[in-house]
């Protein structure tokens, strides 16, 4: 199995938790877990990258699924946990879980398409990644309407192509943190 493949499969697997957690738990229990969790994520995080010996240990076990850049970087985990704790504070349940599943499904799919059959280049991603992004993004909308949360079908659209949008974007701003963020405001919106 790729590298590549491994990422988006924990990418894919650990992203969902938080939003699957939030349909059985109440929010409070959510929150306050997701809380301690992100703090002690990156208070680990800050002291890998203070302690070179730690740093080499941890992206030594952990290297099919770091990227290169994350071994003297915060992990895409980090900005996961943040992006998390952030949509279920700032946007209804509903709206944070498909969100977070946007990000945790249509962010893995960008980046498998565009790296397996990905030619054509647009924005410094390829097009058959933001394609895949957008149509993984857009049957989870159709998954969670159908499924009966609280989200209109149009705004689950809307969300869709504002995290296609987003993850193609070459933004200075990891994407594991402006996708989620930028779709769950796209569809509060939508929804008023």
């Amino acid at each position: 199995m790729s590298s590549t493949l491994k990422r988006g499969l924990f990418h894919i697997f650990g992203g969902l938790c938080a939003p699957v957690a939030a349909l059985f738990l109440p929010m409070t229990v959510l929150l306050i877990s997701l809380g301690v969790v992100t703090f002690i994520f990156l208070a680990f995080e800050l002291l890998r990258l203070r302690v070179p010996r730690m740093n080499r240990r941890f992206s030594s076990l952990l290297k099919p699924l770091l990227r290169e850049e994350e071994t003297s970087r915060l992990t895409g985990t980090s900005y996961i946990l943040v992006a998390s704790l952030i949509a279920f504070l700032a946007f209804p349940r509903d709206i944070a879980v498909l969100a977070l599943c946007f990000l945790a499904v249509g962010d893995a799919m960008a980046t498998i398409a565009g790296k397996q059959v990905g030619k054509r280049r647009l924005l410094g991603k390829t097009l058959e990644g933001s394609l895949a992004c957008f149509a993984s993004c857009l049957a989870l909308g159709f998954i969670v309407y159908y499924a009966g949360l609280n989200i209109r079908l149009l705004t689950g659209v809307a969300g869709s192509v504002s995290a296609a949008i987003i993850e193609a974007m070459p933004l200075p701003i990891n994407d594991n943190l402006t996708i989620p963020l930028f779709a769950g405001l796209v569809m509060t919106v939508m929804q008023l």
